[in-house]
């Protein structure tokens, strides 16, 4: 029999953006690489990703089913942070907690990728979670279910094992599948320059520069050369060999990267 179990669930909802606490003087980094957290001098916290983009962590539950605290967080300028087009919001890390939204008495078990598969039982979700499973159910503000699918119910333990899509989703990039042999470097305004100016990645990894300023820039190294790359356009290198290679924009000598191969 299907229930609806939600009477035994708390409603404990927080609808504001996750902030960090603010540390009073903190130096601001241009390194950093996808997969990072950053901020700027504001509170909020946004991962960002291998598309050069940054996303949202909608509360502060939200971040907490990815990370222990903010010992991670890297700081960066307030332009910088400009520079980065947000790409949407993180969800809940796939089999950390059950969810329901406040107006729908439904409960559902998150796997990857956002998706919401409702639980058919009481009984179902006990076993799955165990004797305290109604302590283990949080609460989405009904404005944040849009970052979510919808997916097929969960009839016997057998079609979902929380440990099991916790340990494959170890990241948020895994969760919204990105390609992890790639990476986004944002081209910004000359006060803004490149970000990040230093990046870190892996041998093999295909780099891509877009340009998100209003006027023409270029990306100059030693063996690769992007010619003129115009607002919208962008230029990607395949960074096949070890080691540490600088870079400029010949337009605007002023706007300097380095890329360091691992």
């Amino acid at each position: 029999m299907k229930l609806m179990f939600s009477r035994a669930v708390a409603t404990l909802a927080t609808a504001s953006m996750l902030a960090a606490p603010l540390a009073a003087g903190a130096a601001t980094t241009g390194a950093f690489n996808a997969g990072d957290l950053i901020k700027a001098s504001g509170a909020a916290v946004y991962y960002f990703a291998p598309n050069g983009k940054r996303y949202v962590f909608p509360n502060d539950k939200t971040y907490f089913t990815w990370y222990k605290d903010f010992s991670g967080v890297r700081t960066i300028s307030d332009g910088a942070l400009s520079s980065i087009p947000l790409g949407g919001n993180v969800t809940y890390r796939p089999g950390y907690k059950m969810v329901k939204i406040t107006t729908d008495p439904r409960t559902y078990v998150v796997d990857q990728g956002g998706i919401l598969r409702q639980i058919g039982s009481e009984q179902l979700a006990q076993t799955l979670y165990g004797p305290t499973w109604n302590s283990q159910v949080d609460d989405i503000p009904d404005a944040f279910f849009v970052n979510y699918r919808l997916g097929t119910q969960i009839q016997t333990a057998s079609d979902y094992n929380p440990e099991n899509v916790k340990t494959l989703t170890t990241t948020i990039s895994q969760d919204k599948q990105f390609d992890e042999t790639l990476a986004t470097i944002t081209i910004g305004s000359v006060s803004n320059g490149f970000v990040p100016a230093t990046l870190t990645v892996k041998k093999g990894t295909t780099v891509t520069w877009t340009n998100r300023d209003i006027v023409v820039h270029s990306v100059v190294g030693n063996g690769f050369n992007s010619g003129d790359v115009k607002p919208g356009d962008s230029y990607s290198k395949q960074f096949n060999t070890v080691g540490s290679f600088d870079y400029s924009d010949t337009i605007n000598p002023v706007m300097q990267g380095t890329i360091n191969v691992q």
